[in-house]
């Protein structure tokens, strides 16, 4: 509850999902030893991962959920990123998640995973690119495409990611901070909008990424 009173106020969906995605998807199935073969392990809260170009504008995530965490210590800060990130997709109109509790914690900065995990949304050869990054998390093609469609929320922005515009006719006017680039018009409704409009790629007001028009190559 407390989680859904922040997205009422903020409109914060899509980057508690991206807090989710990224705290987990530096998972690495090929090495055994934890906390080296990273995932959902609550890394992202500490500096040396934080300024992973990847991670640009997550500090405004934590801000949001740490005093959720300081309200409720027992929780790890992996559990909690995952929930905020389920949370949000289930209040955007999603579906309800499972939840599995039980993630640990690193509990140094040294434990954090090394720079390069995430998926770069520019490569020189994007579908290579992802089968790459996702085949070594144990994903396939098809769970890629799905994942993807996670940009059906939210917004690109310039001056953190280095993609999109600095806004458009779907984004100037917010709600919460005004700016960016959509993927969708509705950016903060999870539905099957964004498969939808990538593919026509008709709206020059949408932002189609070099990795998302590789689901379609």
């Amino acid at each position: 509850e407390d989680i859904k009173e922040i997205l009422k106020t903020t409109y914060c969906h899509p980057i508690l999902v991206r807090l989710g995605w990224h705290d987990s998807g530096t998972y690495d199935k090929n090495i055994e030893e934890w906390p080296q073969r990273g995932g959902a392990d609550g890394s992202l809260r500490f500096d040396p991962e934080l300024s992973h170009g990847a991670n640009a504008g997550l500090t405004n995530a934590l801000k949001l959920i740490q005093p959720i965490k300081d309200k409720y210590p027992g929780i790890t800060y992996a559990d909690l990123f995952q929930l905020a990130s389920a949370t949000a997709i289930e209040e955007a109109g999603g579906p309800k998640l499972p939840m599995k509790y039980g993630r640990v914690d690193i509990t140094a900065p040294e434990q954090c995973p090394p720079e390069g995990r995430l998926p770069d949304a520019g490569p020189r050869i994007p579908a290579e690119h992802l089968r790459e990054v996702f085949y070594r998390m144990g994903l396939d093609d098809k769970e890629i495409v799905a994942l993807s469609g996670a940009h059906t929320l939210g917004r690109s922005r310039p001056d953190r990611s280095g993609w999109g515009k600095p806004e458009t006719k779907y984004t100037k006017d917010g709600p919460g901070e005004p700016g960016g680039q959509s993927w969708t018009a509705e950016w903060l409704k999870f539905d099957n909008s964004y498969f939808k409009d990538i593919k026509e790629q008709r709206d020059q007001e949408l932002l189609v990424l070099p990795t998302d028009a590789a689901l379609f190559d």
